[in-house]
This record gives C-alpha cells, structure tokens and sequence, in this order.
C-alpha cells in the first residue's frame, strides 16, 4: 500500500481497513463504476464514470470538451471511489440496518495517454472488459480518426490508495435472539460477486 496520510486513513470503523494493496486492487478491478471527484474554484463535483483498471494504471475517458476531463487534463487532484456491493444486513433493530460492501478509494493525479497505438489498446480493452469476448474488426468496427479525436483517455497516477469492507451478519442487540420480535439476516445482491 502506498504511504497513508490523513486524507486516506481509514477513521470510522478502522477495523474494516484492509491492510494490502492487493485488496484494494482488486476491487478497482471488479468494480463497473468509478466515483470520480474534483474540485473547480472551491466547488467540488463528482461524477461516474465507466473504466479500466489494469496493470497498476486506472484509466478513464471522456470527451475532452468536458469538465472533469479538462479539468484533470490540467493536473487537477483527483480521487477516485470504486464500490462493491455484496448484501444488505437487515437487523431487529432500526439502526443496525446495514449492507455488506467492499470499497476503494484513491487519490492522484492524471495525464494524456497520447501514443495511438496505446490509446487504441487500452480503449480495445476497456470495451472488452465491460462486453467480454467483444473484438474490434470483428465484432464492431475498428476506432476511426473522428473517434480517436473525440474522446480523451487519462491515465490516473495513483499516489495513495485505502480499501475499506464490511462483512457478516446484522450486528442488533436482539439479532441473535430468535424469540425476539421482527426479522435480520443477510441478503445477497445478484451479481455482487461479479469479476469482469
């Protein structure tokens, strides 16, 4: 794991950190949407955004004309949340209300991936990772020129990176009582498990 400073420790619930980098990996590299943030004049902005982690590098594009992408084009921080959902925790008890999650979080900067041949790799293998089995000039047409001009690809320098889970059953008072009123368990997400 990368240095961890006080904007990525782990304060609430410290015990649900996870510990490698490995774990964090992993989830950016399950993970379907990316929560990206910045902040322009004082106003911060998140918005999601479809990706590719791959190899150490996260990878995110975008029109160039737009906000987020022009804004970390000129070297704005940036931190990035990938979350993945696993089950919701129903408990007896009103505030033991849960869900079972795995989540990432990183902070860095990015920069233009402007080589045509790794730009066209990498936007080759953030639509396979999203289609499985896709392949460009077979299943869809190759990238054209109005194409590659129309979208920006930036590759996130993660400088520090923090993982975070919860997992188990509802945590309630009267969760283990079967005699008590009312109903907890756990209930499994379709799909949470998914690995693309």
């Amino acid at each position: 794991m990368n240095p961890t400073t006080a904007r990525s420790r782990v304060r609430r619930h410290p015990e649900r950190a996870l510990p490698s980098r490995v774990d964090a990996e992993a989830i950016l590299a399950q993970g379907l949407v990316a929560h990206v943030a910045f902040s322009q004049d004082g106003q911060p902005f998140v918005l999601p955004f479809s990706f590719l982690f791959s190899g150490g590098h996260l990878y995110l594009h975008g029109a160039p004309a737009g906000r987020t992408v022009r804004m970390l084009r000129e070297g704005a921080p940036v931190c990035v949340e990938v979350t993945l959902l696993d089950a919701l925790i129903a408990s007896r008890d009103a505030e033991k209300h849960s869900i079972n999650y795995r989540s990432a979080i990183c902070f860095g900067t990015a920069r233009v991936i402007r080589d045509r041949v790794t730009k066209r790799r990498i936007l080759e293998a953030l639509i396979a990772r999203y289609f499985p089995g896709r392949a460009a000039g077979v299943d869809y047409a190759e990238i054209t020129e109005k194409e590659f001009r129309g979208v920006e690809l930036l590759d996130v320098s993660i400088h520090e990176i923090s993982a975070k889970a919860r997992s188990g059953g509802p945590l309630g008072s009267r969760d283990a009582d079967p005699n008590a009123g009312g109903s907890a368990g756990i209930i499994p997400l379709p799909n949470a498990a998914r690995s693309v």
